[in-house]
């Protein structure tokens, strides 16, 4: 059994392309329990309606439709969930491009207890190594691995991600709710204490194009929709147009 947290608004059509590209290129008939917060921002539609949605895709659920949006606590409600010993990282923005085999990113977790996040490439990849914003990750033989000095500022990141249980559980306590949950990850003491106990990396082949896909932008344009305030430590959604 594989968790798989995601957080959504109400967009329906992002919502089906990003379940049917992840259904058809990695999950397949893997048995998952998708653990889902839906937000009350986007679509004039009921929360329940896109929990309904996901039903289509991934019969066994755990949803929340709080009244409230809030990032940083659906983030948080997400990873309290995690009882598998693997979770997905997942939000409703992504599109996979291409097959990915998730018993081998699953059979590469064991091969190396110590690696608490195997995320997938959005940069393509060269023969020794790949850049993931201004820093590189070498190729290591197995996985393109995030250099020991970096593990803070870009070991973890939103990016579609399979994470060890034993990560979620240990950090999931210490994330605070008014603030930004991906950043929390390189300046929350406590979290960043983990953080330096654990090795990461980008699952990908060499030369190899970029997997994932963010799909929500030109939906946020056409809806009038966008993050308030920072877009880096963003934490609530706001109506632009």
């Amino acid at each position: 059994m594989i968790d798989i947290t995601m957080t959504a608004c109400r967009r329906e059509e992002i919502l089906r392309r990003t379940l049917e590209s992840f259904k058809k290129f990695l999950f397949g008939k893997t048995e998952c329990r998708l653990i889902l917060n839906v937000d009350p921002v986007g679509d004039n539609v009921d929360s329940f309606h896109i929990v309904e949605v996901a039903k289509e895709y991934f019969p066994h659920i755990i949803a929340n439709c709080p009244s409230k949006a809030s990032f940083p606590t659906a983030f948080k409600w997400c990873w309290e969930q995690v009882s598998a010993e693997f979770a997905f990282h997942l939000e409703d923005d992504w599109e996979l491009a291409m097959p990915v085999s998730l018993l081998d990113m699953i059979f590469l977790m064991d091969k190396v207890p110590n690696l608490a996040v195997l995320r997938l490439p959005k940069w393509r990849t060269e023969e020794d190594k790949m850049k993931n914003w201004n820093k590189f990750f070498a190729w290591n033989g197995m996985y393109f691995e995030c250099p020991s000095a970096e593990r803070a500022s870009v070991g973890f990141c939103g990016h579609p991600s399979l994470i060890r249980g034993t990560f979620v559980k240990e950090t999931v306590p210490y994330l605070d709710v008014t603030t930004n949950p991906e950043k929390q990850f390189h300046y929350n003491r406590r979290i960043v204490q983990r953080i330096l106990c654990y090795q990461y990396g980008v699952f990908a082949d060499q030369n190899q194009p970029a997997a994932i896909l963010e799909i929500g932008e030109k939906w946020k344009i056409q809806n009038g929709w966008g993050k308030k305030g920072s877009k880096a430590f963003f934490t609530e959604w706001q109506k632009t147009a």
